[in-house]
């Protein structure tokens, strides 16, 4: 990715296009929060108390809704694992 590499120093008008490797798109899901989660966290509810298990993964997001979002859906997957 040249953005990581710090290989994208083109001049723009503050968007640029960045393209992403194919192994890291998630292509095949219903929904895409379940199909985020599952695939940054698997086995989160066997994991969530696990520190390590959670500090080694992120969940980058564009905008605060999404954020939300997915903190809601993660939270209620580990809520029910107590009722």
């Amino acid at each position: 990715m040249k953005l990581g590499d710090g290989k994208l120093f083109e001049p723009n008008d503050g968007i640029a296009e960045i393209q992403i490797p194919l192994e890291l798109l998630i292509t095949n899901f219903v929904d895409p929060v379940e199909a985020i989660v599952t695939s940054t966290y698997p086995e989160l509810i066997e994991n969530f108390r696990d520190l390590n298990f959670l500090q080694c993964r992120a969940i980058l997001a564009s905008r605060i809704e999404i954020v939300d979002q997915i903190n809601d859906y993660v939270l209620s997957l580990i809520l029910g694992t107590f009722t």
